[in-house]
């Protein structure tokens, strides 16, 4: 393993040329300076400083023994963290087009040779000013990027307990509500026993009631489904939304189809619910504004991510005439549920042409909770 870089508060700068007259001399130009001056001979001395130092700007001659700068440098942009080290190349011989090779290899700057302390010193303070305008980009950047991780965390986090909720309000619904009319009904049944028993006419009020009671259960049972449907814990998204497919079928004149590509597996909880949610928004939307004779729910699983696509052949919208969030509401909290997965959502849909929504959540950053 190798020992642990430490880099020094000055910033540094490698000194690279094979003439220790030319070293000595950059070395007096810039030691008052304030910078940790480091020298190598030649480009491999160079790149060895570089993997050992972590540089802030290479200097590099560009005829060299062993490896000239030329080579140098490109080897030293592939180096991790090399593209942004800039480098100032210099020479003496100018009989050919070495500032031409100079940039293509990779160099920031370039300067003739003999040298002039002046311009010199003003070449590098301009690359360094722009190496720590490039640094402090790159860390706002890494500030950026963990902020957006801890919200997009902390939103899912909300998502999941928004869905634990739901679980157990429809729990307690299916439970505890309906314990209660289920017994409110079978004391009507009884007492209603009771009266007809002996003789006493109120058989209609006592089948109203009870009728009643009936109703009030039936829908408070497909309240709690649809807030959590029990067999989405149990078996999974594929069967819940086969049977969701089913329904819309049995109760509308639609053809409606669940299509399965691919080697389908049990998905993490996070997932299933968001795809459960979003099928079921699009479907439900489907039912009420789509006036559509068919559609069609494709479910595509491999290693890397998950495709579900639903299309209809209704009566289409405009997707792309800029959203109005009261009208589409549905869409905006399935495009935020997918964003939250780190997926992608594609909404197409023209006037008179249909709809179809394709969605995508990668796999292969779940485990760690980060890609």
């Amino acid at each position: 393993m190798p020992a642990e870089i430490i880099k020094p508060d000055k910033l540094v700068i490698i000194i690279t040329d094979d003439r220790r007259a030319t070293r000595h001399m950059i070395r007096n130009i810039l030691e008052p300076e304030g910078y940790h001056l480091l020298e190598a001979e030649n480009g491999r001395e160079a790149l060895d400083l570089y993997n050992s130092s972590q540089p802030d700007l290479v200097l590099l001659d560009i005829i060299m023994p062993v490896m000239d700068g030329l080579e140098a440098c490109t080897r030293l942009k592939q180096l991790p963290g090399g593209n942004h080290v800039p480098v100032l190349m210099f020479t003496g011989y100018n009989e050919g087009n070495e500032v031409e090779k100079a940039f293509q290899a990779g160099a920031s700057d370039f300067i003739n040779k003999p040298l002039n302390p002046e311009e010199l010193r003003h070449r590098v303070n301009r690359l360094l000013y722009l190496r720590k305008l490039e640094m402090q980009r790159q860390a706002a950047e890494a500030k950026l990027q963990s902020s957006y991780a801890a919200i997009q965390s902390l939103s899912r986090k909300v998502l999941n307990a928004y869905e634990e909720e739901r679980v157990r309000l429809a729990r307690e619904l299916h439970d505890e509500v309906g314990m209660a009319l289920t017994t409110l009904k079978l004391n009507l049944q009884l007492l209603n026993k009771d009266l007809s028993d002996k003789g006493i006419a109120h058989e209609e009020r006592l089948a109203s009631s009870i009728d009643y009671a009936n109703n009030l259960l039936s829908a408070i049972r497909s309240k709690a489904v649809f807030l959590r449907p029990p067999s989405l814990d149990e078996l999974g998204l594929v069967a819940v939304v086969d049977n969701m497919v089913k329904e819309l079928a049995r109760h509308t004149n639609m053809r409606a189809e669940l299509q399965l590509n691919g080697k389908y597996k049990k998905l993490p909880v996070e997932i299933e619910t968001a795809l459960y949610r979003c099928i079921q928004e699009a479907l439900t939307n489907v039912a009420r504004h789509a006036s559509a004779t068919n559609v069609s729910v494709k479910l595509d699983c491999n290693s890397q991510d998950v495709l579900v696509r639903i299309t209809d052949d209704g009566i289409g919208f405009d997707s792309h005439g800029g959203s109005d969030t009261g009208k589409h509401l549905g869409l905006q909290g399935m495009k935020e549920r997918v964003a939250l997965l780190s997926g992608e959502i594609a909404i197409n849909s023209s006037p008179g042409k249909g709809t179809e929504i394709q969605i995508t959540i990668p796999l292969d950053w779940y485990g760690d909770g980060t890609r």
